[in-house]
């Protein structure tokens, strides 16, 4: 080194320096306040909100608390934890993915186990107008964070060294402290209820029918096998492997709207086959609880409970809790094919055209 170069050296060194220490310091605000929860659960001393689906549910299955998992599609979403928790005599959380194919939910529960969870109970929805999907899809227009979902300690820069992250999350849970608010609760994490106009003429506004299929689709033996496929690996797999947990698994009632569509599509018996084909491999597993309200049919019917073709009120959730615990629209191998009889039957001849000329 000679005089001349000494002095850019050191000046280099010291710029260096000086970076990595203010990446450092921008880094360590974010890893210790982690508003992601992908390092801890949410410290003492500072509040959360809880809002973000596919951002903070992995966290919170990996680092809270708890020993029973509530998790399926939107379907879940007004669900009530202490409602679970008092009628299962259990400590539930809540982590449900809007839209989420079956696959990632089971990835996700597989994470708890991961992290080492003693799970009792897991309820789940299990969306039949899903079930034929290929058992790798994931919920394509959604943004995923795929380094929160890893544990790469090289995957983390994206999340400690993340503008975003850092204004968008971890400053707004220093500002949602300030401000004197508490950590969202389970009940109202991802809770809908109080943001839709709901009943018949809301429901029926949102589809419209076109031209009525000629022809019924017939399920065909790659769909059967497409079905077996999504079911044994995001389903039955991961039951066979803890014994130990009790598996609330239920189809979820979509409104009479949802057949009608499917009516006009010449959809309904290829839809009643794909579920047929599920509950008779789900129900090979002693541990899985299967549940259909598919054939409540007044409730279905009735559209004050529905804000459009599928979703519920939340008094709908808390009903099906209560259901699942008393035994109530249990499928068994005894029962399974009487049910589907009874379904078939309903929403093959059910009057739809009366449905939509008289909105109710």
């Amino acid at each position: 080194m000679t005089e001349n170069t000494k002095p850019y050296r050191i000046w280099l060194a010291a710029t260096l320096a000086a970076v990595i220490a203010a990446l450092a310091l921008f880094a360590s605000v974010t890893v210790y306040i982690d508003p992601l929860f992908h390092y801890h659960a949410p410290l003492k001393n500072y509040e959360y909100p809880i809002n973000n689906e596919r951002y903070q549910n992995d966290g919170i299955t990996r680092h809270f608390d708890y020993d029973s998992i509530i998790t399926g599609t939107s379907m879940t979403e007004n669900f009530k934890t202490t409602e679970a928790d008092k009628i299962f005599g259990a400590d539930f959380i809540k982590v449900p993915f809007s839209g989420g194919r079956y696959k990632e939910i089971n990835d996700n529960l597989k994470r708890a186990y991961a992290a080492g969870k003693n799970i009792r109970y897991v309820i789940r929805c299990l969306d039949y107008s899903l079930l034929a999907e290929d058992k790798d899809s994931y919920r394509q227009d959604t943004d995923y964070p795929k380094y929160l979902y890893n544990d790469s300690i090289f995957d983390d820069l994206n999340y400690v060294l993340n503008k975003s992250i850092l204004m968008n999350h971890t400053i707004a849970v220093m500002d949602y402290t300030k401000a004197g608010n508490k950590t969202t609760p389970f009940d109202s994490y991802a809770n809908w209820n109080a943001f839709y106009t709901f009943g018949a003429e809301t429901v029926l506004g949102t589809y419209a029918l076109g031209e009525k299929a000629e022809t019924a689709r017939v399920i065909t033996a790659e769909e059967k096998e497409r079905v077996l496929g999504n079911v044994r690996q995001n389903v039955t797999d991961l039951a066979d492997e803890h014994p130990e947990t009790v598996f609330y698994y239920f189809f979820p009632p979509y409104s009479i709207c949802y057949w009608d569509s499917q009516n006009n599509e010449g959809l309904t018996d290829w839809q009643i086959e794909i579920e047929k084909t599920a509950i008779e491999e789900i129900l090979k597993h002693s541990n899985i609880r299967l549940y259909s309200f598919t054939n409540n049919f007044k409730l279905i019917c009735n559209l004050d409970n529905y804000k459009d073709q599928a979703h519920y009120r939340e008094w709908i959730n808390s009903w099906m809790l209560k259901w699942m615990k008393e035994g109530k629209y249990l499928l068994t191998k005894d029962n399974y094919r009487e049910y589907i009889r009874s379904v078939r039957k309903f929403y093959k001849t059910y009057d739809y055209d009366s449905l939509r000329e008289s909105g109710q």
